[in-house]
């Protein structure tokens, strides 16, 4: 397994570092809060069906959350039991696969609402749901900006529980700034989503599941806290604002390539496509095999750098579909088919994901979860590899 899986170019995801981190993030709620672990994006990158399978006995964990049908019924396939919720649009004619599958799904209007309970009741079966409320960020859901639309919002909701063949046990929002220090817009939002639950059980309708708190809200908003609330950058090692880190949080994960060839360049060589660097002396270069297919941002093109024997290796010329070429003039002992480093732990010297992407211009969680199938993911335990997942 390891030496097929760490050939080339992988991702080590260190599942104890996973867990701690579910567990830092659970100590900033309440007990008796249900935890929805967020495993959208493959898990941002990490491997949902392993994160999840890690996961899914941790005391707290009641369940689930990915972002479409495809990404929920690959956790049903791989054995995953618990509740399972798709926060994103989920076309109204898979309500039969919905039912199969146990899987619950967003109902973000009383439109669609009606149109999954009609596929629903031509299926003959049922179909879990939580309502979805746009409180004040503009997407999905049921729209509630403010006490001018509460009742317009309030019959939407009422027409969706009015539906005969949907089961709805829940309503939630999304906060769009929870990790600012200024908190008056999550505040407006959690005011505006507040009052819809509290109209709709005095109509008779008490949702016991709602949820709004995401990571943001977990670490700096327990005035927001319901019965569930759902989390995943904290699980990842996400700070919701670097300038209040929650203590303790580290990244699982780690991005390591390999050396593929060593070349000695002379003054006036170009290197890679375009011809977009040339030497002005004499320079020694590895060719790593990672590039844009794999996930490494275009912007690394001149700019990245990487770890090799614990010292910095500038990237030179573009990146490449499938490799990189980096400087190491100067780094002794480089040779073909040792590990450097993307982001991680290299020679006691630590880069992570948040200083290589700042470092480029890049956003962290779309450099991480556009790393890409081709990429294997290899599982640590105890610091040792325990298995290897290659979605390809």
């Amino acid at each position: 397994m390891r030496s097929r899986a760490m050939s080339r170019t992988w991702i080590e995801v260190d599942l104890d570092i996973l867990v701690n981190n579910y567990r830092i993030a659970r100590s900033k709620i309440k007990e008796s809060t249900g935890f929805i672990a967020v495993v959208k994006a493959n898990a941002y990158g990490n491997g949902a069906p392993v994160v999840a399978a890690a996961l899914e006995n941790e005391p707290g964990l009641y369940a689930f959350a990915v972002a479409s049908f495809d990404e929920a019924e690959e956790l049903r396939l791989r054995g995953i039991r618990k509740p399972i919720l798709i926060l994103g649009y989920t076309a109204p004619h898979l309500a039969a696969d919905l039912a199969r599958l146990d899987l619950t799904t967003a109902i973000v209007s009383g439109e669609y609402g009606r149109a999954l309970d009609r596929y629903a009741r031509d299926a003959g079966c049922k179909v879990k749901g939580h309502i979805k409320v746009d409180s004040g960020m503009s997407r999905l859901g049921i729209m509630n900006h403010g006490p001018d639309q509460l009742e317009a919002a309030i019959a939407e909701a009422e027409e969706i529980l009015a539906c005969q063949r949907l089961e709805i046990d829940a309503a939630f929002t999304h906060f769009a700034t929870a990790g600012w220090q200024d908190t008056s817009f999550t505040e407006q939002q959690f005011d505006n989503f507040k009052a819809l639950l509290d109209a709709l059980e005095a109509r008779g309708h008490k949702l016991p599941r709602s949820h709004c708190c995401n990571s943001g809200a977990v670490a700096f908003h327990p005035r927001c806290e319901l019965s569930t609330v759902r989390s995943g950058s904290l699980l990842y090692g996400y700070q919701p604002d670097g300038k209040r880190p929650v203590e303790g949080l580290r990244m699982p994960t780690q991005l390591k390539s390999s050396v593929g060839q060593v070349k000695d360049l002379r003054p006036g060589d170009k290197v890679g496509y375009n011809l977009t660097y040339e030497c002005t002396q004499p320079m020694t270069i590895a060719v790593i095999p990672i590039g844009y297919a794999d996930g490494l941002p275009y912007s690394f093109s001149n700019k990245g750098r990487v770890l090799i024997n614990g010292q910095w290796a500038p990237v030179v010329g573009t990146i490449c579909m499938d490799q990189m070429m980096v400087d190491i003039t100067g780094i002794e002992g480089v040779r073909p088919g040792q590990t450097i480093t993307i982001f991680g732990e290299d020679n006691d010297v630590i880069t992570n994901l948040f200083e290589q992407s700042l470092y480029v211009g890049a956003m962290p969680a779309q450099f991480a979860t556009n790393i890409t199938p081709r990429v294997p993911r290899v599982y640590l335990r105890g610091g040792m590899a325990v298995s290897s997942d290659s979605l390809v």
